[in-house]
């Protein structure tokens, strides 16, 4: 089972602070047998909201990769707080 300590999370804040996209996220996941890197996840809105790494198709996006039960939960929450720890550094840098 994947803990929160077999998750680190690099975030990049967006350059445009009053754009859709708020910031960047890429994810290494470590397992026994050794890493997975999922590169691209978005911090969108406002609220914000993650989001997975996607493509564009002709009409749509489409998901790079599909996540889901306790580690997507694990996932998304640990980006948000990076996020969010992110957003209180740089505010207080601005101060």
């Amino acid at each position: 089972m994947v803990t929160a300590e077999d998750v680190a999370v690099e975030l990049r804040l967006a350059r445009k602070a009053d754009g859709k996209v708020k910031a960047f996220a890429d994810v290494v996941i470590s397992l026994e047998d050794g890493e997975i890197s999922i590169f691209g996840f978005s911090v969108i809105g406002d609220p914000s909201k993650v989001v997975p790494p996607a493509r564009m198709g002709n009409q749509r996006w489409f998901d790079v990769v599909v996540i889901s039960g306790k580690l997507k939960a694990l996932i998304y929450t640990l980006v948000a707080q990076a996020y969010r720890k992110a957003i209180a550094e740089s505010n207080e840098v601005s101060a």
